[in-house]
């Protein structure tokens, strides 16, 4: 069977794709390995913490070919992650405040594409999805040991327009006053997984202030914005493990996995210890008695006290 992934990271741009393969290859002391899977390419990160973590890319947008949504969709499909975590570049909305280089993580989307335009106004219309609960308290106590640059929590806006200009900055803060920043493909992301009920979270850092502006200095500041994100999304899985205990080989479900600490790994790992040395064949199953006992995987069976048939499946 092909390698699965507990943890699928999601990319858009160059910058934040080769911040990711920076960021992990020391960490997981391997270099990424590529491999085609259906009609898209992935990247194998290594282990982390217990947890496989793969590299998908996205082309630019929500709803585009080859766009957020689809590119999720195919990597859930294809490799069946419980969780997803989409990394990179945003803009910023409060420059006095705020820094080039914050991270921003979605408690939140705004997806403002959705709009009623009135003669007296405009107004939004879109969801306002919540992120995974499970991996924003991951990424909160992580925080608490985080040494780098400040994590800010709460409303991202999301939409089709790459913003560049303060009036529509303006427009967009109105809808949403205390959002922290924007980008384009938390949409896509959102409703890839929520159609396959699997845990997802966006975490992008500051590169500009959409006012128009964003050419001063782009290269280096989307490089300090790409690393940083992902330097925290590789700290936070160190902090806490995202290996995911699958109970189900459909992508379908992929979202009804359980997360086991590192202490749960060690006593699920015992666990099977004890129940192989009870039934060398690796079922699962302990059968104790002599019975007629037929007993699922991981089932627990007690027999009568004659001598019959036992079915393992």
């Amino acid at each position: 069977m092909n390698a699965q992934a507990d943890v699928l990271l999601v990319t858009v741009t160059k910058v934040e794709s080769l911040a990711v393969l920076a960021a992990f290859e020391p960490a997981t002391g391997q270099k990424a390995r590529l491999e085609a899977r259906g009609d898209k390419a992935y990247h194998d990160l290594g282990t982390v913490n217990g947890a496989h973590v793969w590299l998908a890319r996205s082309e630019m947008g929500a709803g585009g070919l080859g766009a957020a949504q689809q590119s999720v969709s195919k990597a859930i499909a294809e490799l069946r992650p419980a969780a997803v975590l989409m990394v990179g570049i945003a803009f910023g909305l409060d420059a006095p405040w705020q820094k080039i280089g914050d991270i921003l993580v979605s408690e939140n989307l705004r997806l403002y594409e959705p709009q009623r335009a009135g003669p007296a106004a405009t107004l939004p219309r879109g969801d306002r999805p919540h992120g995974s609960p499970w991996l924003l308290d991951a990424c909160k106590n992580a925080d608490l040991h985080w040494p780098g640059a400040t994590v800010r929590f709460g409303c991202i806006l999301t939409g089709e327009k790459l913003v560049d200009h303060l009036d529509l900055r303006a427009q967009l803060r109105a809808f949403e006053p205390e959002a922290l920043g924007g980008e384009m493909e938390g949409a896509g992301l959102y409703t890839a997984c929520q159609d396959a009920k699997v845990d997802w979270l966006l975490v992008k850092a500051i590169c500009d202030w959409a006012d128009g502006d964003k050419e001063t200095d782009r290269q280096p500041r989307q490089q300090l914005a790409a690393r940083n994100a992902a330097e925290f999304v590789l700290h936070v899985l160190q902090q806490v493990s995202l290996k995911s205990d699958c109970t189900s080989e459909s992508a379908g479900t992929a979202g009804a996995r359980t997360f086991l600490s590192a202490s749960g790994r060690a006593k699920e790992r015992g666990k099977r210890t004890r129940m192989s040395a009870l039934h060398p064949t690796g079922s699962g199953a302990v059968v104790v008695g002599n019975g007629n006992v037929t007993a699922g995987p991981g089932g627990v069976a007690i027999g009568g006290d004659h001598h019959g048939d036992i079915t393992l499946h």
